[in-house]
């Protein structure tokens, strides 16, 4: 069984890593390419599109996992309706996000309604992919998809560079409209998801004969057990996106898309790590299901005590790296004026605040797909809604006086709140216990490598390629001991 997750995880991981870097030469092309306020825009109309695709999804992705982890026998049957409910909730979405723009101040503009109208087509063409993508998962083929995803990136890549700097280059947006460039970066997105979903489609096919089917039973079923987790969900992660929408109402419009620009850059970063890592325990849920459905509760302990120490790890070394790290990540993907001080805040600022919150989120995941394969629903909803309150009201409290560096102080708050909480919630679900010794090993070894970094890099500088280049290199040497000779031990 481990071997199998090792391998599903690997494989997926592989293409993640790749997809990452691809990403960030993508954050790099359009924070170099576009004005801030016009990554501001950018970043508005995909944290916008974002809630709705969310809430199209309903969380049927790991849902789908999970029945035919259950029922192998019936995965056509499970994957045609899947499918079927996720265009029709695909196709009504669509309609609703641009509708609601209508009415937003920040989103009535031409520009903006017309981006949101071509990413929910992307929206659709996503949501049907991942249904394909479930069914590959629960049946541990990941290998293909992990290619396509790459394929689907280097186009996306190629296409964005194409216009910023063959078709239309950045002398044409300084001096004329930029209207044309923005709306085509936004309909890349959905050329390169829809070969994509081909690739995938095409290869799935040998699992499964694909079709659409409605049985209106198993639509109800479906919708009914995938609600309380999607709404639960939906709560625990729409403050990631909702800050973006608050901060686009409530500020003057010249202030706003500046201030989403500045903390959108960090966020990117962020959102590039957490689809990685948020595989791991995807790839374990039919483990998790499997295990708890058997009622085997020494094989779900040993997989929550691995899956723990594995993301208190990784989220450990994320923090410490890339707030070392940000003023020179910064400088090298994006501008200077990511830097200034026109504003109290900047890129760097958000920086330390938005990797305090992927620190919390990645140890959380493992408490939340122990609702998930325990079926405990109602119980992860009630937290999160209590969380989600907590969250909204200081928002619309402190983003008027404060601006986006308290709206994230208040979502480190709520993500702290949620994983004690989801701790205590699984407690009588499976036995669990912190390991204390691997934790202060990690806090010990981590905070002399903050201090002693921080020591290092503000005194000793050459310039900032050879800085970056010359002590990222020693950093990772001085882990990789750490990680052979000690941190194993603890593993």
């Amino acid at each position: 069984m481990f071997k199998k997750i090792a391998s599903n995880t690997i494989s997926q991981i592989f293409s993640k890593v790749w997809t990452a870097i691809i990403a960030i030469f993508l954050i790099w092309i359009l924070t170099k390419y576009l004005t801030v306020e016009l990554y501001g825009t950018y970043s508005k109309v995909y944290n916008y599109v974002w809630i709705f695709v969310f809430l199209a999804d309903l969380w049927l992705y790991a849902i789908t996992i999970r029945e035919i982890t259950n029922n192998k026998e019936k995965s056509s049957f499970i994957v045609w309706n899947v499918m079927s409910l996720r265009l029709v909730l695909g196709i009504l979405i669509l309609f609703l996000s641009v509708w609601i723009a209508f009415f937003l101040p920040g989103y009535n503009e031409k520009l903006i309604i017309i981006s949101i109208f071509i990413s929910s087509i992307f929206t659709i063409l996503q949501l049907l992919n991942s249904s394909i993508l479930a069914l590959m998962q629960a049946n541990m083929k990941v290998e293909y998809s992990a290619f396509t995803l790459i394929i689907w990136k280097l186009v996306n890549l190629f296409w964005v560079w194409s216009i910023a700097y063959i078709f239309y280059p950045k002398e044409f947006i300084q001096n004329s409209d930029y209207f044309s460039p923005f709306i085509y970066i936004m309909i890349v997105w959905v050329i390169s998801v829809l070969i994509n979903t081909i690739m995938n489609y095409f290869y799935a096919r040998k699992i499964v004969k694909f079709s659409f089917s409605w049985d209106f039973e198993y639509i109800k079923y479906i919708f009914k057990i995938s609600v309380p987790y999607w709404v639960a969900l939906f709560l625990s992660v729409v403050y990631f996106k909702m800050d973006v929408i608050i901060l686009s109402i409530m500020e003057p419009q010249n202030i706003a898309d500046r201030n989403i620009s500045l903390y959108s850059l960090p966020m990117k970063i962020v959102e590039v790590i957490m689809v990685i890592w948020g595989f791991y325990m995807t790839s374990i849920l039919p483990s998790l299901t499997e295990n708890f459905k058997k009622q085997n509760r020494q094989e779900l302990s040993t997989l929550l005590d691995i899956s723990f120490k594995v993301l208190f790890m990784f989220s450990s070394l994320v923090f410490v790296l890339w707030v070392l790290f940000r003023d020179y990540i910064i400088r090298i993907i994006a501008t200077e004026d990511y830097l200034s001080k026109i504003l109290p805040y900047n890129s760097s600022d958000a920086f330390l605040i938005v990797f305090a919150v992927v620190l919390f989120y990645f140890i959380s995941l493992v408490f939340i797909y122990t609702f998930v394969a325990t079926e405990r629903q109602n119980k992860l909803l009630k937290i999160n809604v209590i969380v989600t309150i907590f969250n909204f009201i200081w928002n619309i409290l402190l983003i008027p006086k404060f601006s986006f560096m308290w709206a994230w102080f208040v979502t480190l708050l709520s993500q702290i709140l949620l994983l004690t909480l989801w701790y205590f919630g699984t407690k009588d679900l499976v036995k669990f216990s912190f390991p204390k010794k691997f934790i202060l090993v990690n806090i010990l070894f981590w905070t002399f490598m903050l201090v002693f970094w921080n020591y290092i890099l503000s005194n000793f500088k050459i310039s900032l390629y050879v800085d970056f280049l010359l002590y990222w290199t020693i950093f990772w040497a001085i882990y990789l001991v750490f990680f052979f000779f000690i941190y194993k031990k603890y593993i």
